[in-house]
């Protein structure tokens, strides 16, 4: 079932990318951007360590991994598949540490790739489940290993349906790094072995956004003394939201800001659209200079990369998106880093782990708009009590910060640092 699944696989794909390539072409070139590095022509760093993170987030968790990689003597591949992912990674400007698109996922550009690489591990971020990437390195003896690997019920819903295949896929990993207990009782029914798990929670609470960047102070220069309320990684029907709750807390405090970063840039349209239906006055990010009139507009749409966390350093409230619509959640650890609480909704199935440790500890669960209003305007109106509860989340997951020293004690035990 396997083999046929991979043959399968490989044609769909190639058809994929015939139809695809044109497409592209016309509505999104710059996914089209380095395309040779999607056929495979990877830099040629032999014998390096390998990390694929998929997009923004995961590059950002992956940066504590590789200054640990680097400062071993070691050379470092950073790969991503989305083209905001390859943005950010470029700006990290890291000595011994190379950028690239991963190869698109058919097994001839794959094994060109591992050809070109050779390195002597692949470490894969998060869930990023590629066959043919992993048949690729597992043939040419490479070394597979998964950290802050986590899997949501709806993910795990949908694998058991390809079990055999993902035995066999989970299998070739050396080791799988995961965030809970939960995730290794899913991973282990869906064939992977226990001897090669272990639950060493999330790295991203390794991260470092302490500081307030020189982004987020000419923000809040420019609009100082204005409360700042900032939703970040919003989706479809939770602009809305937001926007209501800021026009009802216009209507009894002083010139508050709304800083409003949809997970997506594409939707930034469909996001002026509503606040064009508002009357509210909005401007881009990118348009922000110091001439700007802070006093002309009430919301920042923020469309630019990598900023959002950055930002957060400047937030009187801050709501994470992806909560009150059934996405799952997202990052709540870069708004904390900042010791801001945190407000999210109840769809928190893809970050149940930081949601278990700041439920009451600075972190704010919501379940409707009218809630969601409520601790908004409570966190503004009670600037002392927003900074406890901070203090509160910040010293919470202040405990977790050896998560990362635990991942790379198992990978050089292993074998594999």
């Amino acid at each position: 079932m396997t083999i046929l699944f991979l043959i399968i696989y490989n044609i769909a794909i190639g058809v994929g990318i015939l139809l695809l390539v044109p497409l592209l072409l016309v509505l999104r070139p710059k996914h089209l951007i380095h395309v040779q590095e999607r056929m495979g022509v990877l830099p040629c760093i032999k014998g390096c360590v390998w990390v694929h993170a998929a997009s923004v987030g995961e590059v950002k968790a992956s940066v504590p991994l590789l200054k640990v990689i680097v400062s071993s003597g070691r050379n470092a591949l950073l790969t991503t598949m989305t083209p905001a992912g390859r943005q950010y990674a470029s700006t990290l400007n890291m000595k011994g540490v190379s950028v690239s698109y991963a190869p698109a996922d058919s097994i001839v550009f794959t094994l060109y790739a591992m050809h070109r690489v050779r390195p002597s591990v692949l470490i894969i971020l998060e869930t990023e489940i590629w066959p043919d990437l992993i048949v690729s390195a597992s043939l040419s003896k490479t070394d597979i290993v998964s950290i802050n690997a986590r899997l949501s019920e709806k993910a795990f819903r949908g694998y058991l349906y390809m079990r055999p295949v993902m035995s066999y896929l989970l299998k070739r990993f050396k080791m799988l790094c995961v965030q809970t207990q939960e995730d290794a009782d899913r991973f282990v029914r869906l064939g992977a072995q226990k001897k090669d798990i272990h639950i060493t929670g999330n790295i991203k609470y390794a991260a470092d956004n302490t500081s307030t960047t020189p982004i987020a102070k000419e923000i809040q220069g420019l609009f100082k003394g204005r409360p700042v309320i900032i939703a970040g990684s919003t989706h479809a029907g939770e602009e809305q939201i937001v926007i209501n709750c800021f026009l009802s807390l216009k209507g009894h405090v002083k010139a508050p800001l709304l800083i409003l970063a949809p997970r997506h840039i594409n939707r930034l349209g469909e996001v002026e659209d509503m606040l064009d239906c508002t009357g509210l006055n909005f401007i881009q990010r990118s348009m922000i200079t110091s001439a700007t009139s802070p006093d002309n507009y009430e919301v920042i749409i923020l469309d630019t990369v990598g900023e959002l966390a950055d930002i957060y350093s400047i937030g009187d409230a801050i709501f994470i998106g992806g909560s009150m619509v059934p996405v799952g959640g997202h990052n709540l650890i870069e708004a904390v880093l900042h010791k801001k609480p945190v407000i999210y909704g109840r769809y928190t199935d893809s970050i149940k782990e930081s949601v278990s440790i700041l439920n009451g500890n600075g972190g704010i669960m919501v379940n409707n708009e009218e809630e969601l209003c409520g601790a908004i305007d409570d966190l503004v109106e009670h600037p002392d009590k927003a900074e406890r509860l901070g203090e509160k989340a910040f010293a919470t997951i202040a405990q977790k910060v050896g998560t990362l020293n635990n991942v790379t004690d198992i990978l050089r035990k292993a074998g594999v640092l």
